[in-house]
């Protein structure tokens, strides 16, 4: 089995257009609670849209920015109507131009996936550095994340060290450990020592990457004596929540016998999991398998389909092997 590419995503942060952008669901517009708003809360609460949205509606017409924005939420959704993004964007806009904070966070979020509105990074940024400025962490991130890419502005790392580490302080879980990994790719050993830290607290919380990162830590001996049973005890965990790397890694340490009893068919099972994720290093040692027979019945048909799923993502070495065998076979027929 080839041993490819263990660290390839130990150190890659999340991009700005995934998973780590939550949408606030509380309301951000600074209205005097009215008991018609207490009433509306309590419907949302016992998930009645359809009163809600009866409520809703005149409220809005009349311009209350709490209503605006509780409609944009149901339209982003599909709560109590028909789901759609575009007059999601039309009512929070409505309410970020009444200064509704979370609002105008949740239209920064359209804009930057293209959701409801044609995507726009510089109009992203700009709503986003408006909430951040204001302080609220989850936009903070985000805005670090922009400028950390260039996303929508240009590139500027102290800035986005800025930005990430205001939602940091504020205890905003993807920023620290963003941020983690930002220390951890430098040389200065005593920014690593703050990453393994960061990494730590955030895997006794849960955190999955977290998780597999803290446990590669200890694979690797990163600012740490290598300990293959910890980093097992890690990798499982993350790889138990579907981390595909960590199922990775974590089939290759049983395949070597590291931390734990060398044991291959937890290796292949674990192999298995991580290219049905998708991994491409997991394809592709499954078709070395399989065309040879290690820790499998040898079975070319099942070696080929695996080569195609990793060559389908790009993969030369696999492209090269399905060359090779289709080259086999033509060979052999005559």
């Amino acid at each position: 089995m080839v041993k490819r590419n263990i660290l390839a995503s130990s150190l890659a942060l999340g991009t700005v257009l995934g998973c780590a952008f939550p949408l606030l669901a509380q309301s951000g517009a600074k209205e005097q609670e009215t008991p018609e708003m207490t009433k509306i809360k309590g419907e949302l609460d016992k998930k009645d849209y359809a009163a809600a949205l009866k409520d809703l509606k005149p409220m809005a017409d009349k311009g209350s920015k709490f209503a605006e924005f509780h409609l944009g939420l149901m339209y982003l959704e599909g709560e109590g109507v028909e789901k759609d993004p575009a007059k999601a964007a039309e009512w929070f806009q409505k309410s970020s131009d009444q200064g509704g904070k979370h609002s105008t966070y949740n239209l920064a979020l359209l804009y930057a996936q293209g959701k409801g509105v044609k995507q726009d990074l510089k109009k992203a940024f700009e709503l986003f550095k408006k909430v951040a400025d204001e302080g609220e962490a989850d936009a903070q991130y985000n805005l670090g994340l922009l400028y950390l890419y260039g996303d929508g502005t240009k590139q500027d790392s102290k800035m986005a060290e800025k930005y990430l580490d205001l939602a940091a302080t504020q205890g905003q879980q993807d920023a620290q450990y963003n941020r983690s990994l930002l220390y951890l790719a430098g040389k200065n050993e005593k920014d690593k020592a703050k990453a393994f830290k960061t990494l730590e607290t955030l895997a006794n919380k849960g955190y999955v990457s977290a998780e597999y990162n803290y446990g590669t830590m200890y694979l690797q001996g990163v600012t740490v004596p290598k300990d293959f049973k910890k980093a097992h005890e890690w990798l499982k965990k993350a790889a138990d929540a579907d981390c595909v790397p960590a199922q990775y890694d974590l089939a290759m340490m049983y395949h070597n016998g590291e931390g734990v009893q060398k044991d291959e068919t937890q290796s292949v099972q674990w192999l298995q999991k991580a290219a049905d994720n998708g991994s491409i290093n997991a394809q592709y040692n499954l078709g070395l398998m399989y065309q040879n027979g290690t820790d499998v019945t040898k079975d070319e048909t099942k070696a080929k389909q695996y080569f195609q799923k990793a060559a389908d993502q790009g993969d030369k070495e696999a492209k090269q092997k399905l060359a090779s065998l289709d080259n086999a076979a033509t060979s052999g027929a005559k």
